[in-house]
């Protein structure tokens, strides 16, 4: 298979995964809201959505290829010298000069930073972020933090983690790549695992996985976690799952083979 053939077979996957994302009844993105990426690690690239694209309507065209250690290299600089309208100009220019499958040129969403610090770190081939109405309400909330402290049901936990990875808010672009990038770091270091779940204080979710269907479904899981977090606020309180309760189930091996019949029964459908 040529690059652009797998190019093309790559775009037809986000596309499928875009949709089903963007699908009305799924309430996880409208509009051009959200966005979906893949990352070829043989060849160090990864395809995104372009800028202004809907979920919903993606089309195989609406996908983006860029290189991978580029995006890093200027995160890199901006977490270590700051943000400044020098370095926002060289991601914009990363950004203007993506092309797809076909090489046409076409800018990637100002969201790209999110997904390229998810292939840097988290070892993933697929993320997904979508703003999930019940996500965003707890998000946007004044005890936003508090309400995403840890799981509050097993199968949560084994899907999405025991401990959500939750960053304040940052305007879009550089800034907030680089508190994305920054949290991210510091999650790693104090916890020693992925997170399967990142929260974004006043704007949304991320998944992340090795194929499509894995981002998907661990979307849906955090969005039902979410909508139990509301629903435990009205009568009275979240109870968190223990936090030795909550990390035992991600490291069961049950917890872990049933994850991974999930997994394989999902790319099978």
């Amino acid at each position: 298979m040529s690059a652009q053939e797998s190019a093309t077979l790559v775009s037809k996957e986000l596309t499928d995964l875009a949709r089903k994302a963007g699908a009305a009844d799924a309430d996880l993105v409208i509009l051009a809201e959200g966005n979906c990426a893949y990352f070829d690690s043989a060849t160090g690239r990864f395809a995104v959505k372009a800028s202004g694209a809907v979920m919903g309507n993606a089309q195989n065209d609406d996908w983006v290829w860029l290189d991978l250690g580029n995006v890093i290299d200027v995160l890199d600089d901006a977490l270590s010298n700051g943000v400044t309208p020098e370095r926002e100009a060289r991601l914009n220019t990363l950004l203007a000069d993506a092309v797809t499958a076909e090489g046409q040129k076409r800018k990637a969403s100002i969201e790209t930073p999110l997904h390229a610090i998810a292939f840097h770190l988290l070892g993933v081939s697929w993320s997904l972020h979508t703003h999930p109405t019940p996500v965003v309400a707890l998000a946007s909330s004044k005890k936003a933090r508090e309400h995403f402290e840890r799981a509050v049901f097993p199968e949560e936990a084994v899907m999405c983690g025991a401990e959500p990875l939750f960053t304040p808010y940052a305007d879009p672009g550089l800034a907030v790549g680089c508190v994305i990038y920054e949290h991210t770091k510091k999650y790693l270091a104090q916890k020693g695992v992925t997170p399967g779940q990142m929260v974004l204080a006043n704007h949304g979710l991320a998944t992340f996985g090795n194929s499509a269907s894995e981002a998907l479904s661990t979307t849906q899981m955090a969005v039902k976690a979410s909508r139990i977090r509301l629903g435990a606020l009205t009568a009275g309180g979240i109870e968190f799952m223990p936090a030795a309760g909550a990390q035992s189930m991600v490291n069961r091996q049950d917890a872990k083979s049933h994850r991974q019949q999930l997994m394989d029964d999902l790319k099978k459908a």
